[in-house]
């Protein structure tokens, strides 16, 4: 099989319930679904065996974002939502397969380096695991 890849973007991201979502796709220059793993260590028994460890993993949303001080932008929309679990639809590039949860809102950066674009590094966490969304099917 023959290397496969895409590169990120144009894509969508949308937090909030199905049929009001807040679509701020166009506020981030970076941003991934990243996970990590907590293994703990195996159980050796007397007979030499070993009882695997338990795994986990959890998920977070994270990147960079672009601030914006209007009222419908992320950076209110970040204090607006701070400590509240809402429903993202995440797409990494159009027309291939998305995925969808809950994060936990933190608030993010406000300000920056004078006579710069203001942006800010966030990282929600992921509540439970990330669903897969397969892609629109049609024309």
């Amino acid at each position: 099989m023959p290397a496969q890849t895409y590169k990120v973007g144009p894509g969508t991201l949308a937090f909030g319930e199905v049929g009001t979502p807040n679509d701020f796709s166009c506020q981030f220059t970076d941003i991934a679904l990243e996970p990590s793993k907590d293994s703990e260590d195996a159980l050796k028994v007397l007979c030499g065996d070993q009882i695997p460890g338990d795994v986990t993993y959890t998920w977070v949303l994270k990147g960079t974002l672009v601030q914006s001080l209007q009222d419908t932008g992320i950076t209110l929309y970040t204090l607006a939502q701070a400590g509240n679990t809402v429903p993202f639809r995440f797409s990494p590039k159009s027309g291939a397969n998305g995925f969808s949860g809950s994060v936990v809102i933190d608030p993010t950066k406000i300000g920056g380096e004078v006579g710069k674009t203001a942006t800010a590094d966030f990282e929600f966490q992921v509540v439970g695991l990330p669903v897969l969304v397969p892609p629109p099917v049609g024309p």
